[in-house]
């Protein structure tokens, strides 16, 4: 089973347990686990007191021309949103939605006043070198665009998750002064 099968496996013990309506297909879905989650009280802890009434994921709530898709899993009654990252193994890897592995058309949109020309697949590197530090809050920002975010691993065999509120978040900023780089050079640096 990979990460994929893990998260969506996830997504629809949701929806099962609160009887929301979706359309993932029964071939994504690791039977065994939806079996296992669903028989522990983890869905019960991770949305205590914030009941899911419509799953987002496949909708195009929330969306615009930059955002094709929902960047929320889970509408919960009170109207926040709220999202799932899974973790299968021991890393907490994942791209940011709306921004994490985006076209030329969206990079621009959401970083383009960071860059004196538009961003190319010819001068994507150099424009990451020379923006890291003002590139990472934009995606720390969209990583954590619902407002609660729930990161989900198995650790011993047994189910764990983290939940973080949006509002509790901290305004992160970083010193480009700060960063180094072991390959490549950035032009800010090259004197």
């Amino acid at each position: 089973m990979n990460n994929e099968t893990f998260g969506i496996t996830l997504q629809y013990a949701v929806c099962v347990k609160y009887k929301l309506e979706n359309k993932i297909s029964l071939k994504r879905i690791d039977e065994n686990l939806l079996e296992k989650i669903l028989k522990s009280n983890i869905l019960g802890k991770i949305f205590n007191g914030r009941k899911p009434v419509k799953y987002l994921t496949n909708s195009k709530d929330f969306t615009s021309e930059f955002a094709k898709k929902c960047p929320h899993n889970f509408l919960l009654k009170n109207n926040e949103t709220l999202s799932v990252k899974s973790f299968k193994g021991n890393g907490k890897m994942f791209a940011p939605k709306v921004v994490g592995q985006s076209g030329l058309k969206v990079l621009n949109h959401y970083f383009g006043d960071l860059y004196n020309e538009e961003i190319t697949r010819d001068n994507f590197k150099q424009f990451c070198l020379d923006n890291v530090s003002d590139i990472l809050p934009i995606l720390i920002d969209y990583a954590l665009v619902s407002d609660f975010n729930c990161w989900f691993y198995i650790k011993d065999n047994n189910f764990h998750y983290e939940i973080l509120k949006r509002g509790d978040l901290p305004e992160l900023t970083f010193d480009y002064k700060n960063f180094t780089f072991s390959k490549f050079k950035s032009s800010k640096l090259v004197a």
